[in-house]
């Protein structure tokens, strides 16, 4: 067994070494990630073809990055969780590879089994590329979490190995987080990852796309993120204006900074607690525009009751002796009447529209936390909390221009204004030093 292992691993050598020529099924997929290997010139076209019964489905229409969850075969030997690769200038600019997340995970890592885990394929890595590792950077704020990773360079390719875990702590138990393998194009002098992002205002502005025609300026080339079933829309939101920002991050990534849960995570105070955390490890400013208060809540609730009762329709009541379920409130809601109670406050509601247009005029997209299932959308959503960005606004259409963490068909909708002011929790921003509305 040592000698067809020992045998293996040379040959692998040997197809990084004999780098260009053109990839078989029977090579195994790492082979992509040879430095001169065909995958780094392939069109998203020539990936379809390539990839075909791998499991990747495209995140976005423009095709600039495509992901499996899981991929149908293992990469360095091993299964993985997802795989995402996004392209640039029609062709492959990096790959994220998990081998571990705890929001995919069914059953947690023990502290053993996570450490086997990097350790073999550290090893494996090691073996392929015939390069030893150098230490990476530590990303982590927290002191509750750990987090190491590390870095083999190619002539062309750079391979980093992350992985994060929290340990034993008062009382609670170790806990694997991720451990992922990014690969990208390199060459000397490019900006290492960890780098504090600086923007130029002007550059952001010309993503600010208008529309003569039909009246949309909405922000283009953000980056899409596919959150999956998990309770992961603050992490994938964040991960999306942080990488349109120019950082290099995933949603597992920012999740266990946000210390967000795949079953939860989703109330207007835990969105606004993960993007502060957020804000915090990658320095930049969280400002919040629109905030969710109870007692801001409960007085909108007794505008609603006094509207209901003048319209001989049912009211809602809050029982303080017990616990308030929120979601439950607003899906008992009458959505036109409450419309017509929120619409009310004009103040409010031109504070709503005047942020929206600011923002979106200065190139920075917004963090909209939203309450679901009020009024039909163009593309199933389901009920409850959610966090999704305001991409764009259409003045002559009063509409708001939005964007979900969902994949492909979710790049760029609309609705109209005074429904999205209605469904409205709390409104926040992610803004990176340098940024000037």
């Amino acid at each position: 067994m040592r000698t067809l292992t020992s045998f293996y691993i040379c040959c692998m050598a040997l197809l990084f070494a004999l780098q260009g020529r053109a990839q078989t099924p029977e090579q195994p997929l790492e082979y992509w990630l040879a430095d001169n290997a065909p995958f780094w010139s392939w069109t998203p076209q020539n990936f379809a073809q390539e990839a075909t019964d791998l499991g990747f489905r495209w995140m976005d229409e423009s095709k600039s990055a495509v992901r499996a969850a899981p991929l149908a075969r293992p990469f360095f030997d091993h299964p993985v969780y997802e795989c995402v690769i996004r392209f640039e200038d029609e062709a492959p600019e990096n790959v994220m590879i998990s081998y571990y997340n705890r929001g995919d995970a069914q059953q947690p890592l023990s502290e053993a089994d996570f450490q086997a885990l990097v350790r073999g394929l550290m090893s494996k890595i090691t073996a392929t590329l015939r390069v030893q590792p150098r230490p990476g950077n530590h990303q982590s704020s927290r002191s509750t979490v750990r987090d190491d990773s590390r870095i083999w360079q190619r002539n062309k390719i750079q391979f980093e190995l992350s992985y994060s875990f929290s340990p034993p702590s008062g009382g609670k138990p170790f806990l694997a987080e991720y451990i992922r393998l990014t690969a990208k194009k390199f060459k000397a002098g490019d900006m290492p990852t960890h780098a504090n992002t600086s923007v130029n205002p002007y550059e952001i502005k010309n993503n600010i796309t208008r529309d003569l025609q039909t009246g949309d300026v909405w922000i283009a080339n953000i980056p899409m993120v596919d959150q999956g079933p998990k309770g992961y829309c603050a992490a994938a939101t964040s991960e999306r204006i942080l990488r349109f920002f120019g950082q290099e991050v995933d949603q597992h990534q920012i999740a266990q900074i946000a210390n967000t849960t795949s079953q939860g995570g989703t109330s207007s105070d835990d969105l606004q607690k993960a993007l502060h955390a957020v804000g915090r490890q990658y320095d930049f400013k969280m400002s919040t525009h629109i905030e969710w208060e109870f007692d801001d809540f409960q007085k909108m609730i007794e505008r609603y009751n006094r509207a209901a009762q003048k319209k001989n329709q049912g009211g809602v009541y809050l029982d303080r002796s017990r616990v308030i379920m929120i979601g439950d409130v607003y899906n008992s809601l009458d959505p036109t009447l409450f419309k017509e109670v929120r619409m009310n406050r004009k103040s409010d509601y031109k504070k709503f529209q005047d942020k929206v247009k600011s923002y979106i005029n200065g190139g920075c997209p917004l963090s909209w936390s939203v309450q679901l299932g009020m009024f039909e959308e163009s593309t199933p959503t389901g009920a409850g909390g959610h966090l999704r960005m305001i991409i764009g606004y259409n003045s002559k259409t009063n509409e708001i221009i939005y964007s979900d963490s969902w994949g492909r068909g979710h790049e760029k909708k609309s609705m109209p204004m005074d429904q999205a002011f209605t469904i409205t929790q709390s409104l926040f921003s992610l803004e990176p030093k340098g940024l000037r509305l």
